[in-house]
């Protein structure tokens, strides 16, 4: 538990400072001209959702000494948007992500199934050092939930997964402008640095964790040392007459080594998916004349 506060205190502090530092503005400056920074009365949330399927691997040496291989799907929704409507230098970044895979030993005698559930927010800091060509830095924060699943093990079939991390990420835009619609390349990278996960000890079974209550070691903290893993999604936005289409490749590796204990995950898969920007108007936010209600 310790641990498990220590990580949290240092997640928020990490966002909160890096929030503070990106939001400040020129207080004081009474030259520039009022009309230098643009003003908007809305603004847009750019939205995507993508299917990647491809090939994927997963080791764990709690269930299987065997490397596991075959084939898996994630479902990902993103959503980026500005903290606020007239400061273009910071916004924010959600991600809600799905993946199941289907995995067989060498020999093909026996499965594992792979199942997580991850929710991830954070911000990000906008850097313009070319036309047309947009980076954004900035941390981010994940909990993933899930299970690995054995068919041949019996004491011990299925290994949990939940993590917690403080990551470093950055985004970089480029479009190119044609006459009647914009092509957008895209790739996003993420690294995280600290976190908490779950892991027992070694030839420690679940029944002495949450039957007998031996938590001592469960939730270690994780590092560099303990957990290397990297997420990097690289896309292309092709826009049509009715939708934008997102083509891309998806590419994530995981090792983590606590508790002599070992894990391995890799995915490589292609992307597909759909782009769009909308507006959201909550609670008694009044809608502009302008806008079609289509309850009216």
């Amino acid at each position: 538990m310790r641990n498990l506060t220590l990580f949290i205190f240092s997640a928020i502090l990490l966002l909160s400072a890096s929030s503070v530092k990106a939001g400040v503005k020129a207080v004081g400056d009474d030259t520039a001209p009022e009309s230098s920074t643009p003003r908007y009365n809305y603004s847009l949330t750019n939205r995507a959702v993508t299917l990647s399927l491809g090939s994927w691997r997963a080791y764990d040496s709690y269930l299987s000494p065997l490397l596991y291989k075959g084939s898996g799907l994630k479902l990902m929704d993103e959503r980026l948007k500005m903290m606020t409507k007239n400061y273009d230098k910071l916004s924010r970044y959600s991600e809600t992500n799905l993946s199941f895979a289907s995995l067989w030993n060498p020999a093909e005698t026996a499965s594992m199934m792979y199942f997580t559930v991850e929710g991830v927010t954070g911000a990000h800091y906008h850097l313009r050092p070319a036309k047309n060509f947009n980076v954004l830095v900035g941390s981010l924060i994940n909990l993933e939930l899930g299970a690995r699943y054995n068919s041949v093990n019996q004491n011990n079939p299925i290994s949990m997964v939940f993590d917690a991390n403080v990551w470093a990420s950055a985004m970089c835009y480029y479009h190119i402008h044609l006459k009647n619609r914009t092509l957008t390349f895209r790739d996003h990278f993420s690294l995280p640095f600290v976190g908490v996960m779950f892991s027992p000890n070694y030839k420690q079974t679940y029944y002495e964790i949450f039957s007998l209550g031996n938590y001592d070691g469960v939730f270690p903290v994780t590092s560099f040392g303990t957990r290397w893993q990297w997420h990097n999604k690289f896309s292309f936005d092709l826009p049509a007459n009715f939708c934008t289409f997102r083509f891309g490749v998806l590419a994530e590796r995981a090792v983590t080594e606590v508790n002599n204990l070992e894990t391995r995950t890799m995915n490589v898969s292609a992307m597909l998916g759909v782009v769009y920007n909308f507006n959201t108007f909550k609670g008694n936010q009044k809608i502009p004349a302008d806008y079609r209600n289509p309850i009216e």
